[in-house]
């Protein structure tokens, strides 16, 4: 069965309204059919703002009885398609789960190279407000190129633009829980600095931009340090 076919069948189960079919059905169903399943359930849940929730909670319900796909988790990269996913993630404790590069769900959001700010304070809501022991594990996970990831964020991120207040210090509040789980290796401040210098937005990198201040404090350094560091590679 082809995806396409595998995504009809979904729809056709869903019609009929039987839970425990359109389950087995999903379990049964290969990774790359379930990504498209999925896929078709996010839009959906995106085009009728009226049934978002029946198609969440459906997610919910598929992930309790299957991990998310591996192939997905660099996928759900913005804040919609993680808003859309946390339900599920949140039941199935799916947060930490890395793919084959190593990555979570954390790493692909914060290290991605869209020229905009990851949603800390989304994030750290979730850790205050939910039970999500996952998520805060998946902050102290580390990829296959040794970067958890917040380190992902320093390195790779291309925004550099102000962030607001309250998303500057979500962010120092999702390190503090990193550094509570596991410390950041001097080594590996030189190999962000060494990403940081390839970054197209690199010229506005000084002493005052919050990615030098993030820096220092995950490394536990002065901004002054950073800078000369920043300058060197």
């Amino acid at each position: 069965m082809g995806q396409q076919e595998s995504v009809i069948k979904l729809v056709e189960l869903i019609k009929h309204q039987d839970a425990q079919a359109l389950v087995e059905f999903y379990q049964q169903s290969n990774s790359s059919d379930n990504i498209a399943q999925l896929k078709y359930l996010y839009q959906q849940a995106q085009s009728d703002q009226s049934l978002y929730q029946f198609f969440q909670d459906l997610v919910s319900t598929l992930f309790e009885k299957k991990p998310i796909p591996k192939p997905l988790i660099a996928g759900i990269n913005d804040l919609d398609k993680l808003t859309f996913f946390t339900p599920a993630l949140s039941a199935s404790e799916g947060f930490d789960q890395q793919n084959e590069h190593g990555n979570t769900i954390l790493h692909a959001l914060l290290g991605h190279s869209h020229p905009t700010p990851p949603p800390f304070n989304y994030i750290r809501s979730l850790m205050l407000f939910e039970r999500n022991e996952s998520l805060a594990k998946a902050l102290a996970c580390k990829n296959n190129q040794q970067l958890m990831p917040m380190e992902c964020y320093l390195a790779y991120n291309p925004c550099f633009d102000t962030l607001p207040a309250h998303e500057l210090t979500a962010a120092l509040a999702l390190l503090e829980a990193q550094i509570k789980q596991q410390n950041s290796q001097a080594s590996t401040l030189v190999q962000i600095c060494k990403h940081l210098k390839k970054s197209t937005n690199f010229a506005k990198l000084d002493s005052n931009n919050h990615r030098i201040l993030l820096l220092g404090a995950a490394f536990e350094c002065a901004n002054e340090e950073v800078m000369t560091l920043v300058g060197s590679q």
